[in-house]
């Protein structure tokens, strides 16, 4: 799969809402991929279903587009997304053909990844860390922006963090980061926020700060 980033990255984290505007990420600099949840209101309570946003950010921007798939079934999601993105991720816990969807990405010569829930522990996913390239450990139960961190997820990305000696996959956080905890995921290599970034008064200057975020204090 090859090495394919070094350095800690940061995601900008959008929902694919109806009232969806690019203009959402109009000024912001250095970020390193557009993180897009699609919630179905089944897998999560919350419905963001609006598949049209990958096309219109596709059509604008160069970002790399991390499609994070909080549905019940990824199979109905993949000819209809494929094209416009570059990391296809989907949840571990959905009751899926996980290698099927892996392997039908790879087709499609894609990225391919899990998001895993914070009830779900690191050893249930080894298995399947040699054929995927990124896993997403959610710091917040998925649904909804603004929660708080969990502190439990730190030592689970230390511990999944030891893998990487032995697979070539990037870890990814996401949910409630904020410039506190992120110096904490010294091992994380993208960092995914929302409000943190977007709601901030100077967000050029929060990307910045997680980007330095492990670099010693």
């Amino acid at each position: 799969m090859g090495n394919w980033y070094f350095m800690k990255k940061v995601a900008v984290s959008i929902h694919a809402t109806e009232n969806f505007t690019t203009d959402i990420l109009k000024g912001l600099e250095s970020y390193d991929y557009i993180h897009v949840d699609v919630m179905d209101g089944k897998f999560v309570n919350n419905t963001n279903n609006n598949l049209n946003v990958f096309k219109a950010l596709k059509k604008i921007y160069k970002t790399p587009i991390i499609a994070h798939l909080m549905v019940i079934n990824p199979f109905d999601y993949i000819k209809k997304i494929i094209k416009f993105i570059d990391i296809f991720l989907f949840h571990f816990e959905t009751n899926n053909d996980k290698a099927n969807i892996i392997k039908e990405i790879r087709n499609e010569n894609k990225k391919v990844g899990f998001a895993i829930n914070p009830e779900t522990h690191i050893s249930e996913i080894i298995s399947y860390l040699e054929k995927i390239d990124l896993v997403l450990i959610m710091s917040v139960n998925p649904g909804w922006s603004g929660q708080k961190f969990i502190p439990e997820t730190v030592n689970k990305v230390n511990q999944l963090a030891e893998y990487k000696k032995n697979y070539n996959f990037l870890i990814d956080v996401d949910g409630g980061i904020n410039l506190t905890n992120a110096k904490l995921l010294k091992k994380t290599d993208i960092l995914s926020s929302s409000s943190t970034i977007l709601h901030a008064k100077n967000p050029n200057k929060i990307i910045k700060l997680f980007k330095e975020s492990d670099s010693n204090d």
